[in-house]
């Protein structure tokens, strides 16, 4: 669904730096108005980022609930002279993602090799093309795609799902990631290499012929628990897609032919974050909320 292009951190605008300043500044000040503003101007990039990260939707949002935790409990000690506050806190993001504890789904796709042998232990079987079947392959496509980024270690993970996904440029990850432009483009380098060897040679996305045709494992799936008939968490029919948030100039792939890869994990939804108005409420109705984030604005 197209619509108005949403607040994207990612791309360096002196508006959107702006913006978060002046909020911070009035929370610091004991909004509670404005932290709900601060919150919400932030959670649906830290939510899926933390879902391609963990591809389970409830750890999606537990991890995102404690990483809002940690932006309200360390607010005050964001220095706007030190840099801008999406970097001070997608380096938040980045580093809870990259210590949190292992969660469900990275146990059951913790290598590429383990994948290609699941792939191979699940029979193929031919389905009909029923309104249901194609409602189920569509839930297919989203959450295998995501495992096989659950294959990366996290580091790889992470700079894929930055750089090729959400398309943040050397720069800014570097900021986020406390490394070298260099080093940020030669992660990102190794990430793709890995995840376009495995596609070439395994997912039908790309070869019909490949081992992993969604259409023919469908069945098998389904059967191991995988993609669940009664429950679609992936799939949407009309949301936004990734590629209509991303402001990109195209340059993020690495060659034309990984633009295809490219394509289908931006082809993905662009997820709403869970409702934290409630949690959020419980916290700052608080009466320690104000010890907890006040602070002079320097």
């Amino acid at each position: 669904m197209k619509g108005k292009i949403m607040y994207n951190p990612f791309v360096e605008k002196k508006a959107g730096h702006e913006d978060d300043i002046r909020i911070i500044r009035l929370v610091l000040e004991g909004s509670r108005e404005d932290l709900e503003k601060l919150v919400f101007r932030h959670q649906a990039w830290i939510y899926n980022i933390a879902l391609k990260m963990v591809l389970d939707p409830a750890d999606a949002e537990d991890v995102t609930q404690e990483i809002l935790i940690k932006l309200i409990t360390k607010l005050a000690t964001y220095d706007p002279q030190k840099g801008a506050f999406r970097t001070w806190l997608y380096r938040i993001v980045a580093n809870h993602v990259l210590t949190m504890k292992t969660r469900k789904y990275e146990r059951i796709f913790s290598s590429m090799d383990d994948h290609i042998e699941a792939i191979k232990q699940t029979p193929d079987q031919t389905i009909g093309a029923s309104p249901e079947n194609k409602l189920l392959l569509e839930e297919l496509k989203i959450k295998c795609l995501t495992a096989i980024l659950l294959c990366l270690d996290r580091k790889h993970r992470l700079v894929f799902i930055l750089g090729e996904i959400f398309d943040v440029k050397d720069k800014m990850g570097a900021e986020i990631l406390d490394m070298t432009r260099v080093n940020y483009r030669k992660r990102l380098s190794r990430a793709r290499k890995k995840i376009s060897n495995f596609m070439t040679h395994n997912c039908g996305l790309i070869d019909e012929a490949n081992p992993c045709n969604c259409a023919r494992k469908l069945n098998g799936y389904i059967s191991r628990g995988f993609v669940h008939p009664d429950r679609i968490s992936f799939y949407r029919a009309k949301a936004k897609q990734i590629i209509d948030v991303v402001e990109t100039d195209g340059s993020a792939p690495g060659n034309e032919w990984f633009s295809g890869i490219s394509i289908l994990f931006r082809g993905h939804p662009f997820y709403e974050a869970p409702d934290f108005k409630v949690w959020l409420n419980h916290v700052i109705a608080d009466d320690s909320f104000r010890d907890i984030i006040h602070k002079e604005f320097q």
